[in-house]
């Protein structure tokens, strides 16, 4: 586009420049001559000059439009895949239907990166808003999450307006900070230091003998808090405990928890993993909220307890006594014993560090082992 028009403006100016040239020939005619030859001669150069600047006026306007319409048709080509990569990337994870905190990370990364060098004046508060208007961070809400940020991009690739300020993208970090601290986290970090070399036997090694070994319940790491835990379960209180101070992601990861999955009960120190247990339901205080949620497998149905039922539960079940100290949360598992062993049976596979997350199937496979052996594991 711009050799042509160079090339315009070249063509245009020789033109003049031969216009200019007649038009001085045509003068000197004039003063030399009595007929009118001489100002018919400079009238036409004159209307002919006259309709040369007005077309190189129009061809420059002409030009500059097109110039335009061709950068704004390129960068809106431009802007279009990234925000459909970006789409595509949110809805990738969800194939799974969970969302771990590496994948908000890479889309974090992805909207700070990529998209926001396109977005216009308030797409990130907009999806800084769409995020803050979800007050648990679970599976099930991300794809409607997901699905207002895509709406959000549309409608701006519809628009034209100013970029968004410092502090939008600022807020919007905050929240996808929340956001990442409150996800599944399916890919913990182990330290693989404290894997056990014994855990295969020499001459079963291969993919095909570590398949053959694995829990097919869902299994579950969880970590207990302090011994009041152990001191309850060795009185036959079957619910393991854990609380929370201004955050949810554990309580959102009790809520996944189904019937008849396995817990894995993990002492802090040199024991590892001391009890194995079958999932029968799960409870969740709501300090803040003054209720409480009961979820018993068989009986299917959510139950919401409130009142002096609420209180006296509070009583029993908070065995830290968190609501006093101020939490925002007191989430329990209900389970039955499947195995204890107080000394501990070490930790194959190495330590989950999160208070509570999935558990890899065949580490699951190797504790029960190693709870038979101690003759352990009713089921």
């Amino acid at each position: 586009m711009n050799n042509f028009n160079n090339k315009t403006f070249r063509y245009v100016f020789i033109f003049l420049f031969t216009i200019v040239l007649l038009t001085a020939i045509a003068s000197y005619f004039y003063y030399k001559s009595d007929n009118a030859f001489g100002p018919n001669l400079i009238t036409a150069f004159v209307g002919v000059v006259l309709s040369a600047v007005a077309t190189l006026v129009l061809l420059n306007g002409q030009t500059k439009d097109e110039e335009k319409k061709e950068r704004n048709l390129g960068l809106y080509n431009a802007k279009l895949k990234v925000y459909s990569d970006f789409v595509s990337n949110m809805y990738e994870a969800l194939d799974d239907n969970q969302i771990t905190e590496d994948e908000m990370k890479k889309l974090r990364t992805k909207l700070f990166g990529e998209v926001s060098f396109y977005t216009q004046k308030n797409v990130l508060k907009s999806i800084e808003k769409e995020l803050e208007a979800v007050k648990d961070y679970t599976d099930e809400n991300m794809p409607k999450v997901f699905a207002g940020i895509t709406s959000i991009l549309q409608k701006d690739l519809r628009e034209d307006d100013w970029p968004d300020s410092k502090d939008d993208v600022i807020n919007l970090w905050g929240r996808f900070e929340q956001i990442i601290g409150n996800t599944n986290n399916s890919g913990e970090t182990l330290e693989t230091t404290c894997t056990s070399p014994t855990t295969e036997p020499a001459n079963q090694t291969g993919s095909e003998s570590i398949e053959s070994k694995r829990l097919p319940q869902q299994a579950w790491h969880f970590i207990m808090w302090n011994d009041t835990q152990l001191n309850k379960l060795k009185e036959g209180f079957n619910e393991l405990s854990l609380i929370e101070y201004g955050e949810f992601w554990r309580t959102n990861l009790v809520k996944q928890v189904g019937g008849n999955d396995i817990v894995m009960l993990f002492r802090r120190g040199a024991n590892g993993y001391v009890g194995a247990y079958k999932v029968i339901g799960w409870r969740i205080f709501y300090f803040d909220k003054n209720k409480e949620e009961l979820q018993i497998f068989k009986n299917e149905k959510l139950e919401t307890i409130t009142g002096e039922q609420y209180i006296s539960d509070i009583q029993k079940y908070d065995i830290y006594e968190s609501k006093d100290d101020g939490a925002t949360t007191c989430a329990n598992i209900i389970v039955e014993p499947l195995a204890f062993v107080e000394n501990g049976v070490g930790n194959p596979g190495g330590v989950y560090r999160r208070t509570i997350s999935r558990y890899d199937s065949h580490y699951a496979w190797l504790l029960k082992e190693r709870f038979q052996q101690a003759g352990q594991w009713s089921e």
